[in-house]
């Protein structure tokens, strides 16, 4: 059963997540707050992989880019045709 809690960074949901015990006695010896480390770290997460796929992209049109003003090369003299 999912429950959602309006907070003001948004909207919450309960979920069900597992961990390693010795972590989460460790965080919790520690006083650390799970919920709003996993939450920052998700979001760390998300944002670098978003970041990944724009870089991606763009170094993927940078190579179409290349290829189309010179050509494959395999099409050269030198290479000969495949």
């Amino acid at each position: 059963m999912r429950s959602t809690i309006a907070t003001r960074a948004g909207i919450e949901k309960n979920t069900n997540i597992y961990l390693t015990d010795d972590l989460v006695d460790a965080a919790r010896s520690l006083n650390m707050n799970l919920s709003s480390m996993l939450d920052g770290l998700l979001a760390q997460a998300i944002e670098a992989k978003k970041y990944g796929q724009k870089e991606d992209k763009q170094d993927m049109q940078a190579i179409n880019a290349f290829l189309e003003r010179a050509g494959i090369i395999t099409d050269d003299e030198f290479f000969g045709g495949l």
